[in-house]
């Protein structure tokens, strides 16, 4: 029978040792570090909805993204770009749940930035047209590829 040296065996022991422990620990492990991983799996990834328009009611296009941004730079971010565009103007400011509205005609955009993580946030953007208005699917879809682009983050459609 061939004997096994000495520090072969010591490294067995470590390796059962160390997953063992790893065994223990990962269950474990916080939820952070879990939306972290799934997040980066979907970060800029943009995803779009319509809801259609129904009798006497506006249509919604809906636009999200995931960004690896912490939630009040990212809002700070798109209320500073809306208050400088001139074709705009901002309605409703709510910097405590980090949401914005602004105005262009009959269209209004909602802007909601929900944090996920200390430094991974969801960018969900609202749109709805008036009655004699054209949808605002460009609109949004636009607006959250501008962001993306501006703030140095590469971002596709879903």
């Amino acid at each position: 029978m061939k004997q096994e040296p000495k520090g072969a065996l010591a490294l067995v022991l470590l390796g059962a040792m160390v997953t063992g422990l790893l065994a223990t620990v990962l269950p474990f492990m916080p939820a952070e570090a879990q939306a972290v991983f799934v997040a980066r799996k979907v970060i800029g990834r943009v995803h779009h909805q319509i809801e259609s328009q129904q009798t006497g009611k506006p249509g919604y296009d809906i636009a999200t993204v995931l960004l690896d941004v912490p939630a009040d730079r990212l809002y700070l971010f798109v209320l500073d770009h809306a208050r400088k565009n001139k074709s705009v103007r901002v309605t409703m400011e709510d910097p405590a749940s980090r949401r914005l509205q602004v105005h262009e005609g009959d269209r209004s955009v909602t802007f909601t930035v929900v944090p996920v993580t200390d430094h991974v946030s969801h960018l969900v953007i609202a749109g709805t047209a008036g009655h004699n208005e054209s949808s605002t699917t460009p609109m949004v879809v636009g607006i959250v590829m501008r962001v993306c682009k501006e703030m140095g983050k590469e971002c596709s459609l879903g």
